[in-house]
């Protein structure tokens, strides 16, 4: 049994999702000494035999799944800065992480301000607070970094 061509195997792979739902056709599979086949229907899987596995291809997330370290930090009522790192741990379409805050959190700025396609280090500083305890946190691809400013006297 010959696979389909590079060009049916490229098509598969770039459907939209109602076109290669799961469970329906076509079907991309592999056998490791051929090129994958694309498979349109029943009869031609039944065909394929015993070396030829099913290749489950599942979409990329939209960004990398990342760690933070660490992952929260206290900082006193007076003004002060402090840093944490960021590490991509797998793949991601957009190949980038990026930050951003509680948007209520005035009182907090960091950078970079920009999507960024290697690990690195955000770096971020608070004001000084005369009034009551007040938390924030600061997000990297659904990942959250807590910060607990102390209260003012």
């Amino acid at each position: 049994m010959m696979p389909e061509t590079d060009k049916d195997v490229k098509e598969w792979l770039t459907a939209s999702p109602t076109e290669a739902e799961p469970g329906s056709y076509p079907k991309l599979f592999y056998n490791v000494n051929l090129p994958p086949a694309l498979v349109r229907d029943a009869a031609r899987e039944a065909e394929l035999g015993e070396a030829w596995r099913p290749l489950n291809v599942a979409p990329l997330p939209d960004v990398p799944p990342v760690t933070i370290n660490p992952t929260s930090d206290s900082m006193p009522a007076t003004a002060g800065s402090g840093s944490f790192t960021v590490t991509i741990t797998g793949p991601g379409a957009s190949g980038t992480w990026i930050a951003t805050k509680d948007s209520t959190a005035t009182w907090l700025t960091f950078s970079p301000l920009t999507p960024q396609s290697a690990d690195g280090t955000v770096s971020y500083s608070v004001t000084l607070n005369t009034g009551a305890l007040r938390p924030a946190n600061i997000y990297v691809n659904g990942k959250t970094f807590a910060i607990t400013q102390s209260a003012g006297l």
